[in-house]
């Protein structure tokens, strides 16, 4: 197991979180917002700074989140109403969707693709779309399609999709995630997984949701949560997840890819440097300190 960090969990400026980042010891990266802009889309000069960066301090990118499919999927039929006026909204929301879902597949994937190539590295973050409050369950078709479609894209450009675990999404948990990777039956897409978005959930991420999920981890966020009685959640450095079990149960299934370290929490430099220096301890103790 190696450790890499989002690079925006430290700062948005990437050659300041590069420059911290390797004073910390860690030379791999995940990107996902560079400024104010999400990658792939960014300006000429955005782009020309981000590769200045990564040669000036050395460091790798081991992966990208574009965000893919991080919305509500329209479904295959839009929603009726007998007023005219609001059955228009209603099919104006469902049209936007169906457009968004198509947008991502046809110009932000490829994109993506080229956008990773050109940094790269071959695995691409994206989400099991939001189930637009319809409540946990099986995934909709018209997911599932998408999925495979875009899987398909990726393996034809030797590239891998890891869905990301994500509260009020199709893949909430480890356990739906593992459903809709079964489902969509494509070697080209993985899971991304996160202990810490599976627990908000109401998962027991470790050792349920691993469990499930265990033969389709391609990538794992290093976040942890504090737990309350009335399902109230709050990002900690140290929090409820058993995440030395977690990691000693993928050490055990001889998983060798990058623990990503991921707080959602400010100051951001004080407790990123917190959660690499706790990851690095549980790792060491483990005997696989990267």
């Amino acid at each position: 197991m190696k450790i890499s960090i989002i690079s925006d969990e430290i700062s948005p400026d990437p050659e300041t979180a590069f420059e911290l980042g390797t004073q910390w010891g860690i030379r791999c990266f995940e990107l996902r917002g560079v400024g104010f802009e999400r990658v792939p889309v960014l300006s000429p000069y955005q782009e020309q700074a981000l590769i200045e960066s990564i040669e000036m301090y050395q460091v790798k990118v081991v992966a990208i989140s574009p965000g893919l499919f991080k919305f509500a999927h329209p479904g295959g039929k839009r929603a009726r109403f007998p007023i005219a006026v609001i059955d228009q909204d209603l099919f104006n929301g469902w049209r936007n969707a169906y457009d968004a879902a198509r947008y991502h597949l046809e110009e932000i994937l490829p994109k993506s693709i080229q956008f990773a190539q050109k940094l790269g590295t071959d695995l691409i973050i994206i989400f099991g779309f939001d189930r637009g409050g319809a409540p946990p369950g099986e995934a909709p078709e018209e997911v599932l399609t998408f999925l495979r479609q875009a899987a398909e894209i990726a393996a034809q450009a030797k590239m891998t999709l890891a869905i990301e675990v994500e509260e009020g999404h199709w893949a909430d948990t480890g356990s739906h995630a593992a459903e809709v990777i079964r489902a969509v039956d494509h070697p080209a897409l993985k899971v991304n997984w996160d202990p810490g978005n599976a627990a908000t959930c109401g998962e027991i991420p470790y050792p349920k949701g691993y469990d499930a999920v265990r033969h389709y981890v391609q990538h794992v966020h290093f976040k942890d949560v504090v737990l309350f009685p009335d399902g109230i959640c709050h990002y900690a450095v140290k929090g409820d997840i058993d995440w030395e079990g977690q990691l000693r149960a993928l050490a055990k299934d001889r998983y060798d890819g990058f623990i990503s370290v991921e707080t959602h929490m400010r100051p951001k430099v004080k407790n990123a440097r917190a959660m690499v220096k706790r990851l690095k301890g549980i790792l060491f103790q483990l005997g696989n300190e990267d």
